[in-house]
């Protein structure tokens, strides 16, 4: 699988995860979501608030576990922001 598979891929089971987490209430929750790195064989986890995950995303941000991304614009517990 290519990276840009691999992101695409992971990316929609984000999505799905979050959409799940939205239907059942859980706004104000913490998704446990897989690393958008683009490395197709890491399956590390990373802890969002549902919300932040929204706004990331909405502005063409992925989420990935610290240390998975070299242009890291920055990071929180338990996950880094890098740029799309």
């Amino acid at each position: 699988m290519s990276r840009h598979a691999a992101d695409d891929f992971v990316r929609e089971v984000n999505e799905n995860i979050a959409e799940l987490g939205e239907r059942f209430g859980l706004h104000e929750e913490t998704l446990e979501l897989i690393c958008e790195c683009g490395d197709p064989a890491c399956v590390e986890r990373v802890a969002v608030p549902a919300a932040e995950y929204e706004r990331l995303h909405a502005e063409g941000r992925r989420i990935v576990a610290p240390g998975h991304g070299d242009d890291a614009l920055g990071e929180q517990p338990g996950y880094a922001v890098v740029d799309d």
